[in-house]
């Protein structure tokens, strides 16, 4: 195994120099041909760091903690490959977690980051949090980005264009002849849910096409909410055509259930969703989507947490160089 003196030496720079570029340290005065070099150094003489060491060198534990509401969610695993690329370019590993409501989750957080086990954490909000169970967890002693999700009062989140996301799929409706469109809109109190809503007011406004209260239902995030308010809007007098679901696990449940009342998709339903799994792809009829940049996404809030780390100052942004992608798939057809 190649040491970092070796490094250097293959790569024609001092030892420290190798050391900031390989560590990832943004302050160093390095150019970025001699940080391609050191990289490409490491890489042909396969060096790996000691992560023991870079903990004792700057009081750190060299790795990030991502929070998510579950871990078995497969939404989550295009985030986490973003979070990793860029935590490994820089030398960090990824502690993959879950979070309680409070007052655990707050323990939760402060003893990651007190016991040494993670430098900060980048944190999804549970859809049973609300605005201050989320404040009550992120005290101000732990370095954290939000994702997907903003706290009034708090600077520091990367979030999705949800807004794109469910105009994007309200209008694929639309455009498919539909003017009879419910929405299965996720918690009111979650701010993700509330943008995706709002997309979809705005396609419906824009189109001048009513929104209707009893096509409108509020439900969990997973396939037992998109069940039971499925449900639920199907026992309106008059039923919608098309419908557009928030949450790609709560439109799985929904299609189960519309199985079973006898409901077909997409001939008597048409059913669109926000986020794309391997589920959406394999279920009969195959989901229609909207795709969003989840990699993107955990990429642009690792760095922030990073850059943070190195003395940042945090700030909100919004992905917006890769735009929400329609993926028409057998959910979904033409008004007949």
């Amino acid at each position: 195994m190649a040491s970092l003196q070796e490094v250097a030496q293959e790569a024609g720079v001092s030892k420290s120099v190798a050391s900031r570029v390989l560590t990832g340290d943004t302050r160093a005065r390095v150019s970025e041909a001699t940080r391609e070099r050191v990289r490409r150094a490491a890489e042909r003489l396969q060096y790996v760091p000691s992560h023991r060491a870079r903990a004792l060198r700057f009081a750190r534990s060299g790795a990030v903690g991502l929070i998510v509401p579950d871990v078995n969610n497969a939404v989550f695993a295009e985030m986490l490959g973003g979070v990793q690329d860029r935590a490994r370019d820089a030398g960090m590993s990824v502690l993959l977690s879950q979070i309680d409501p409070p007052p655990a989750g707050r323990e939760q957080l402060r003893e990651l980051v007190a016991a040494g086990r993670v430098d900060g954490v980048l944190l999804q909000r549970r859809e049973d949090f609300d605005d201050p169970m989320l404040e009550a967890v992120l005290t101000k002693d732990i370095p954290a980005v939000l994702i997907n999700s903003k706290l009034p009062g708090r600077t520091g989140s990367v979030v999705l264009d949800d807004v794109a996301g469910a105009l994007t799929a309200t209008r694929h409706l639309i455009d498919l002849g539909h003017e009879r469109i419910g929405h299965l809109a996720g918690v009111a109190t979650h701010d993700t849910a509330v943008r995706r809503h709002q997309g979809f007011r705005d396609a419906m406004d824009a189109a001048g096409l009513p929104v209707r209260r009893a096509w409108v239902q509020h439900c969990g995030w997973e396939a037992p909410g998109g069940a039971a308010a499925v449900r639920q809007l199907m026992t309106a007098r008059t039923r919608p055509t098309g419908l557009v679901v928030s949450s790609v696990n709560a439109a799985i449940g929904a299609l189960s259930a519309l199985s079973r009342m006898g409901v077909r998709v997409p001939e008597d339903l048409s059913v669109i969703t926000i986020n794309d799994t391997w589920v959406a792809q394999s279920w009969t009829p195959a989901l229609t989507t909207v795709r969003m940049p989840l990699r993107a996404l955990g990429g642009q809030a690792c760095s922030m947490l990073l850059d943070h780390l190195a003395g940042a100052r945090l700030h909100d942004t919004v992905v917006t160089d890769l735009t929400p992608e329609l993926v028409v798939r057998g959910s979904t057809r033409a008004v007949p």
